[in-house]
């Protein structure tokens, strides 16, 4: 009887997506237009991506580990890239241009920067 009841618990969370391996961790909130920007660099999560809405915009996080937001002397960092001490670190790249922000996911690879899936990011 208690064989029957854990495979029934099984089938119950496969179908729920708890043990089906999908990512859980990767949010999606829906939240003002004006807060977005100011939660690139507060939110624990990295952003993803966000939606186009003028009053409130999709946000989508990666939330499977933790990612603090800080900013690195750029002479230090070309003497730490071009020495190969920043091998294996990836990070986020924000850039703004007319408010319009591109979100980029890099990994350094020996001393070069290679472009990596949003959701690759704690892989």
């Amino acid at each position: 009887m208690k064989k029957y009841a854990g495979v029934i618990f099984v089938c119950l969370c496969l179908l729920q997506g708890t043990a089906s391996g999908e990512d859980s961790c990767i949010k999606t909130m829906n939240q003002g237009a004006a807060t977005v920007a100011l939660g690139l660099y507060e939110q624990s999560c990295p952003t993803i991506s966000f939606s186009s809405g003028v009053i409130t915009k999709d946000v989508k996080y990666n939330c499977c580990g933790s990612a603090p937001t800080i900013r690195v002397n750029g002479g230090d960092w070309e003497k730490l890239r071009t020495a190969g001490k920043l091998d294996g670190l990836r990070y986020q790249v924000l850039s703004n241009s007319n408010s319009t922000y591109t979100l980029t996911f890099r990994k350094m690879v020996n001393d070069t920067p290679t472009t990596i899936n949003a959701e690759d990011f704690f892989k």
